[in-house]
């Protein structure tokens, strides 16, 4: 029934912007954009930052979030970045996962390759930071790890992030 309605959901969703003009269409995703930008800190602020621990260590690296069917990054998620990276880089962390996610709203196959879209982008940013290629794995978990589980806006927004998990190796 979930996944119904979620299918009516999207094929209606994919009829209303077939009837828009290009320019409506860009606006909508410069909407969009604007709206995961602006949100942006307000979603962070409701969550706490990912802490990992393992062989002595310690380090706090924070989700960066994306907008609905979208992978690019904001410049609020590359501010974060930024800080993520160079927590790393004073740790010394040579063992670095990025963890694509996705909400809940779309197939199973478009939810993976979106996360894994996402889960590259994050990865290749850290490569322009300076971390090491070699030291980065970037996977795609689709909508199988969700921070929240409502079926909401805020909710879904949560849902819709990159993880950057390191580990002592």
């Amino acid at each position: 029934m979930k996944k119904t309605l979620n299918l009516m959901l999207v094929l209606g969703l994919a009829l209303g912007l077939a009837a828009c003009s290009k320019n409506q269409k860009a606006d909508a995703a410069a909407d969009l954009q604007a709206a995961a930008d602006s949100n942006y800190d307000a979603i962070v602020a409701e969550e706490e930052e990912v802490v990992v621990a393992g062989e002595n260590l310690e380090i706090n690296l924070s989700p960066v979030f994306f907008a609905l069917n979208e992978y690019s990054l904001s410049k609020g998620a590359r501010n974060i970045l930024k800080a993520n990276a160079e927590l790393l880089k004073v740790k010394g962390i040579n063992n670095i996962t990025v963890e694509g996610n996705c909400d809940d709203r779309g197939t199973i196959a478009y939810n993976i390759a979106l996360g894994q879209k996402r889960a590259n982008e994050v990865r290749d940013y850290y490569i322009k930071l300076g971390i090491k290629a070699e030291n980065i794995t970037a996977i795609s978990y689709g909508e199988e790890n969700p921070l929240c589980t409502d079926q909401t806006e805020s909710c879904w927004a949560k849902n819709r992030r990159a993880d950057t998990v390191a580990s002592a190796k």
